[in-house]
């Protein structure tokens, strides 16, 4: 039985700050960046906080958020139509800039290697992508550009102070 990685709101506020500084370092502002919130039941404080540290000359940057499965579900056609339809929405502000897609924990990565390959071939966007999260798996099959914390998920489940039982997680 693996223990649980308790992650409470000061670590995770931490983290946050360091990923702030470390894209801020990088050039990434509210004029060159769209951040695209992944997962937005579990993402979205992440996804908020970085829109509101990256504004830019009173420019808020743009972000919105998009939904992938849960463990328990297929990343099927329905998904899929719904990303396409709001990064549609959304293309007149991603226009010239980066995407910054950002997740509070990327545990195997398929969710993110599916949202790349959706934008990249579906979508047929050229633009930059890059990735974030507050908690990266070392085993994951996808790895972020800015990663807060690494952690083994095959010793550590992954548990926040918000959160609850999932139905969706429970084996």
């Amino acid at each position: 039985m693996r223990k649980e990685l308790n992650v409470d709101w000061d670590t995770e506020l931490r983290l946050m700050n360091e990923l702030r500084d470390k894209v801020v370092s990088h050039g990434l502002h509210a004029s060159n960046t769209v951040i695209v919130t992944v997962s937005t039941d579990y993402s979205s404080i992440i996804g908020q906080y970085l829109r509101h540290q990256l504004t830019n000359n009173g420019e808020i940057c743009t972000g919105f958020g998009i939904d992938v499965p849960y463990p328990d579900q297929l990343f099927d056609d329905k998904f899929v139509k719904e990303m396409c339809d709001t990064f549609r929405i959304h293309e007149d502000d991603i226009a010239d800039k980066t995407i910054l897609l950002v997740e509070v924990g990327v545990i195997r990565g398929g969710n993110s290697t599916k949202v790349v390959d959706v934008i990249r071939n579906k979508l047929n966007m050229t633009r930059p992508i890059l990735t974030l999260t507050i908690f990266e798996n070392i085993h994951s099959k996808w790895k972020s550009d800015f990663v807060g914390r690494y952690y083994d998920d095959e010793i550590e489940d992954l548990t926040f102070w918000w959160e609850r039982d999932n139905n969706h997680w429970i084996n």
